[in-house]
């Protein structure tokens, strides 16, 4: 289900290394086809050795915190590149922020068209699937509707003639056009783009295969990395960025292939997933048309295309990446009035406020502290600082906060588990693995007080309370958990 393209990481990756290499008077190509050689190495010993099954570590917290800075990365070039536009020409600067602006909310506005009562559901569906495209097709053709917008001197995209490279240099890079000291030294970035793409990839395989998706077909981790290992030893020897699955474009896509139903009644009506058809036609097909709009004749179609719809297009994609993230939608609750904060999640009903609001906001501090590094001349490390979620989530967050509530706000509906035979297997909507149904979960224990009272019908000080005397009653001299002891003082 994972679509495979060149991701804002690796662009900002890129961009880092070829300020090294200028830095320090190195040929930007040659190192660069190093340190994805020695990248593609690192992938496929990862591969080859089941390491994959790390992956098992990663849980909400680190696919949120991801995905929200991919999503903060797509507003940030969009709105940049459209406010650069006003250092210029005033009249192509209000065009080019119309364009951009109308691409963007044309797109999201089309995108909730299943939520449409005109139409049949067909219709609604493929107006849904195909926001992006009517979008850009038609903020495309805007510029040419009138001559007196023709005048404006827009910038369109800058595509070649023909096939070829862009400054005219042979297709495979002279890997000896380089000293050795320097083709060695790049394992350093080689090994850092390994950590990027072993998250990057596997998080956009896992937000692409969730268990709210209820998908029927397994999972080909190792191979899949596999495969991206050789991917990535063809891009090094070209010159040309590597790829791997992308975000969100391939969470989208398995959205695009699921049916919908709508569940609840009131507030809590959603829409749930009833089934997604499992194919690998359309990624085949995405890739087929693109090798197709190589030719001659449609790469004159794509200079007609104004950047500025290309900057839409990535805010819209930023905007798209937020629903169905918890952490984004914690992020509102931050700023909503007390009264009025309502999620269809259950985690404000399970965990007390000032816990909520304490986790959420040391998660968008380290999310925010990432993306301000990304800006900066150490953009090369930022892989490093995100694999470092995986340690916190492990190893220091328990030490803080209580198994029940790191189930509540963490690992539900995310986080697999590995089988015996190595391949990840996808937990049920609570989180939890097949092996692990006949256990009695852990929440049930403070699921209510009296037999028969749902927790719902229990005040949070009420549960809070109970939940430390337990923990008192089973672990006399046990220290109570700083959350819990910020729930106390809540109460």
């Amino acid at each position: 289900m994972c679509i495979l393209g060149v991701t804002g990481p690796v662009s900002i990756f890129t961009i880092a290394v070829f300020g090294f290499t200028e830095s320090v008077g190195i040929k930007f190509l040659p190192f660069y086809a190093w340190t994805q050689i020695w990248a593609s190495i690192m992938h496929i010993a990862l591969a080859t050795t089941n390491m994959c099954d790390l992956i098992s570590w990663v849980t909400r917290y680190s696919c949120e915190t991801f995905g929200c800075l991919i999503a903060v990365i797509y507003l940030y070039t969009g709105s940049r590149a459209l406010g650069e536009e006003f250092f210029g020409e005033m009249d192509v600067a209000l065009l080019s922020l119309l364009l951009g602006l109308g691409t963007s909310l044309l797109s999201l506005w089309l995108d909730a068209a299943r939520n449409w009562v005109i139409l049949n559901k067909t219709f609604r569906d493929l107006i849904s699937d195909y926001a992006a495209t009517i979008s850009i097709l038609f903020f495309s053709v805007v510029p040419y509707m009138s001559s007196k917008v023709q005048r404006v001197n827009i910038e369109t995209l800058s595509v070649p003639d023909t096939f070829e490279t862009t400054s005219g240099r042979s297709w495979l890079v002279n890997l000896g056009d380089i000293h050795p000291g320097a083709a060695i030294g790049a394992i350093i970035p080689g090994f850092i783009l390994t950590v990027l793409f072993f998250f990057d990839h596997n998080v956009s395989s896992l937000l692409s295969q969730t268990p709210d998706f209820k998908l029927k077909k397994g999972s080909a981790y190792h191979w899949d990395f596999f495969i991206v290992g050789v991917n990535i030893f063809l891009t090094g020897i070209l010159g040309i960025p590597p790829t791997n699955g992308l975000i969100p474009q391939a969470p989208l896509h398995t959205k695009s292939l699921a049916e919908y139903v709508s569940v609840g009644e009131g507030r809590d009506r959603r829409e749930v997933v009833k089934t997604v058809h499992e194919q690998r036609v359309s990624n085949f097909s995405q890739a087929v048309l693109i090798g197709i709009m190589l030719a001659p004749p449609l790469l004159g179609v794509l200079k007609l295309i104004p950047r500025a719809a290309l900057d839409g297009l990535f805010l819209f994609m930023g905007f798209a990446s937020f629903p169905g993230n918890q952490f984004a939608e914690r992020v509102v609750l931050l700023v909503t009035e007390p009264q009025l904060r309502y999620s269809t999640n259950d985690f404000l009903k399970r965990v007390s406020w000032p816990i909520v609001r304490i986790f959420t906001l040391i998660q968008l501090a380290f999310c925010t502290c990432i993306f301000i590094i990304t800006l900066t001349p150490a953009a090369m490390l930022f892989p490093l600082l995100i694999a470092s979620l995986v340690v916190m989530r492990k190893w220091i967050f328990p030490r803080f906060y209580s198994e029940e509530h790191l189930k509540a706000l963490d690992s539900d509906g995310i986080a697999e588990d590995i089988s015996d035979s190595g391949s990840p297997t996808h937990t049920g909507a609570t989180g939890r693995s097949a092996r692990d149904i006949d256990k009695k979960s852990t929440d049930d224990k403070y699921a209510g007080g009296l037999p028969g009272e749902s927790r719902s019908q229990v005040p949070a000080g009420s549960i809070a309370m109970k939940e430390m005397e337990a923990t008192k009653k089973n672990s006399p001299g046990k220290q109570i958990p700083l959350d819990e002891k910020i729930e106390r003082v809540a109460v």
